[in-house]
């Protein structure tokens, strides 16, 4: 035999798992790995509007009024080097079905009233999440843990434009 390395496929597996770099290739969330904990403002790109979604979300009202919303664009710019990674995130759900065992696919939201009350947050502060095991929300707006696997979806429904999606993981409720 031959001096010249020779791999198995089982092999070059194992190896090419435990070198994230290897040769450029892209680095996939698994499942197992500890979701990286995120804030709503880490969705947004822009500062202006991290500072202005934090002001909504704590309540705070400037004196002229509700912000003016300088384009029909706004918050629709989205955090693209969080998509495909494992995350977990703190929010209030909105129920978009229920099977009398739980909900599949709900919209987390940063604050109570999100989306009840008009106008909704924007695009890239509202997150659809889909779920393959129901979870059974004790209320309406119930504060949740969502953990799983971010993804962009540019979606409108009754009741808002989706900038995010996460296929869940884990729901739980927060604590």
């Amino acid at each position: 035999m031959s001096n010249s390395l020779v791999l198995s496929r089982r092999s070059f597996l194992a190896l090419a798992g435990s070198v994230p770099a290897m040769a450029g290739l892209p680095v996939i969330a698994r499942a197992s790995e500890t979701p990286r904990d995120i804030l709503w403002e880490d969705l947004i790109p822009n500062a202006d509007e991290r500072l202005q979604a934090t002001m909504n979300r704590l309540g705070v009202v400037q004196h002229g009024g509700a912000p003016a919303q300088t384009s029909d664009d706004y918050g629709k710019d989205l955090v693209k080097e969080l998509i495909g990674q494992n995350i977990r995130i703190a929010g209030y759900i909105i129920p978009l079905d229920y099977e009398g065992v739980g909900v599949k696919e709900l919209i987390l939201v940063p604050y109570v009233g999100a989306c009840i009350h008009v106008p909704p947050p924007p695009p890239n502060q509202l997150i659809l999440v889909r779920t393959e095991q129901p979870y059974d929300p004790r209320e309406m707006f119930e504060p949740v843990h969502v953990a799983g696997t971010l993804g962009i979806l540019n979606e409108t429904n009754d009741l808002a434009e989706v900038g995010y999606s996460l296929q869940a993981d884990s729901i739980a409720p927060y604590q």
